[in-house]
């Protein structure tokens, strides 16, 4: 009698774990399934990016170039610029005591540049006097070089024209009426950035100078 009751003790813990078994297995089941039956991972977009690339210890020129590529191949129109030439100044002797700029309102329309603001900051740079005739020619006071005044554009364009962003010419420069700061918008990128009011540089005092100082004393 005691061997039966062991056998049947032996039998019922052996259909015990068979049924932990078949549990056990069923709550695996759940956590790779969903309610649905489909795994948790498929909703994860991986053929974008295969085992070889998540391994790949790219190089940062790889990963620059590859960024570019996608750049180009989504905004062709940021990669793809026009270069834009600019003509150098073109200047004559008047006199001994004046140098005319030919080609100002030329290069100031290039620019897409108010004549009056191209002309301030010269003024400032130079130190000197000047006027623009009636042909749109800038008259300055003084004897420069093609060289010089050609230095004082780059410098120019640096500040006020070029896109301190893409680097690109396409720019507006407005101004606000309410701080009356002068914003360079690039037509590019979309950027747009305060730019530096024109400060007046050395001046050499001159002749008349001196004599409008010595009025202002007596």
């Amino acid at each position: 009698m005691a061997e039966e009751n062991d056998e049947a003790a032996m039998a019922a813990m052996l259909d015990l774990s068979k049924k932990k078994k078949k549990k056990k297995k069923k709550e695996k089941k759940t956590e790779e399934g969903g309610d649905d039956g489909e795994s948790v991972l498929s909703a994860v977009p991986v053929e974008e990016f295969d085992e070889e690339d998540r391994r790949a210890n790219y190089e940062y020129e790889d990963l620059l170039h590859r960024v570019v590529k996608i750049l180009h191949d989504k905004n062709p129109e940021l990669i793809e610029k026009k270069r834009h030439s600019m003509k150098p100044p073109q200047l004559m002797r008047v006199g001994t005591k004046k140098t005319l700029w030919v080609n100002f309102q030329e290069i100031c329309s290039m620019m897409k540049r108010p004549a009056e603001h191209v002309f301030q900051f010269f003024m400032a740079e130079l130190g000197t006097e000047g006027s623009i005739d009636g042909n749109h020619r800038l008259v300055i006071r003084g004897k420069y070089v093609p060289k010089y005044i050609e230095s004082l554009l780059r410098k120019y364009i640096t500040e006020y024209v070029t896109c301190k962003m893409c680097r690109s010419a396409n720019t507006e420069l407005t101004k606000d009426t309410v701080s009356r700061l002068f914003f360079c918008s690039c037509t590019g990128c979309g950027s747009s950035r305060s730019v530096a009011p024109i400060r007046s540089g050395y001046h050499a005092a001159t002749r008349a100078d001196r004599r409008a100082a010595k009025k202002a004393m007596t």
